[in-house]
């Protein structure tokens, strides 16, 4: 999945990897809250970014697990800026097993 040159120090990306995947369980305790989910989203876009690059099929991958999809159904605000459900196949639970799971096969490609 990871060219061996694509990233130049694999320790330390497996610990960014790792450092966010470590965040899921507490991001699950919080309800999951809205606005924290929407930060630690945030701040694995630009991990993923930094580790491979904005066009990279690791962040394609991200994406199309956990990526915000527009407006849903019972979905309040527009596009990119809404609240996201706890519930359903795109709501915050679903997203946050699913991007366990594909940071999960990133950081043991890695390793």
């Amino acid at each position: 999945m990871i060219p061996a040159m694509a990233v130049k120090n694999p320790a330390r990306a497996r610990e960014r990897l790792e450092g966010q995947i470590s965040k899921i369980a507490w991001l699950r305790g919080t309800g999951p809250n809205p606005f924290e989910y929407n930060q630690w989203n945030d701040r694995t876009v630009e991990i993923l970014v930094a580790l491979f690059g904005a066009d990279s099929a690791e962040l394609a991958s991200y994406h199309a697990a956990a990526g915000i999809r527009g407006r849903l159904p019972g979905v309040r605000g527009q596009a990119e800026n809404m609240t996201l459900n706890i519930h359903g196949p795109w709501g915050i639970r679903a997203r946050l097993e699913r991007a366990e799971a594909v940071l999960r096969s990133m950081s043991a490609a890695l390793a």
